[in-house]
């Protein structure tokens, strides 16, 4: 185990953004809260004021609101918001310490550090002494790709189930919409059953598929070192 400072360090460049050399720019709003996805950078924003700056080796993690669960490995050279602490470390690989730090344990318990009512935040000081486990690198590189590859199971399986829950709802809105307006017979309404029991299984199937993915998920791995 060791301090998060002791096996990584707060790269804390601030420059002043300059809009007419603009730079990819990723703030609090580009990141997705726990899952680590950096989502569609808007090019014509550029910031104004100060900035941090960041390389494609470095892991951002995001002290305003830390509740939020706010935290990325970008692929490419930028700026960021000052929100946003920029961390970089060779003790480390970059996906193993990005999932160490979207643990739930790890969330709440920076979350209880937090100063200020209206904009709660976290300091380096206090996020810096943290204890973390630190394996070899071999061994986080096999706990990272596992978790890619289990992780991806589950977002693939979370938009199966909200593409059948979409279609059941505007299943359900036309079913209100023609009966409301009388263009079925409520007294012959076996068709319309059957459509919605068909779409039942659909999601039936995918819970199953869910059920079983979660069976997999929860098996302890036998190198696991987050908690």
């Amino acid at each position: 185990m060791k301090r998060l400072k002791m096996a990584a360090y707060l790269n804390d460049k601030k420059v002043e953004a300059d809009e007419e050399n603009p730079v990819p720019y990723i703030g609090m709003e580009n990141i997705e809260s726990w899952t680590g996805k950096l989502l569609p950078i808007d090019p014509d924003v550029t910031p104004s004021g100060v900035a941090n700056r960041f390389t494609a080796k470095n892991t951002l993690f995001g002290k305003l609101r830390p509740y939020l669960a706010k935290a990325c490995n970008p692929s490419f050279d930028g700026l960021c918001s000052t929100e946003l602490l920029v961390i970089e470390s060779e003790d480390f690989d970059r996906r193993a310490l990005l999932y160490w730090l979207l643990a739930d344990g790890f969330i709440r318990l920076v979350d209880s550090s937090t100063y200020g009512s209206k904009m709660p935040r976290a300091n380096w000081d206090f996020i810096g002494n943290c204890l973390l486990p630190v394996p070899p690198l071999p061994e986080q590189s096999a706990i990272a790709a596992y978790l890619d590859r289990e992780t991806a199971k589950i977002d693939k399986l979370v938009e199966k189930i909200e593409a059948v829950v979409a279609r059941l709802q505007e299943y359900r809105s036309a079913l209100i919409t023609a009966a409301v307006t009388g263009k079925i017979d409520v007294q012959t309404k076996d068709k319309e059953m059957l459509s919605v029991h068909n779409a039942g299984d659909s999601v039936h199937n995918a819970g199953d598929s869910v059920h079983n993915a979660g069976d997999s998920v929860h098996r302890p791995h036998p190198k696991r070192i987050f908690p």
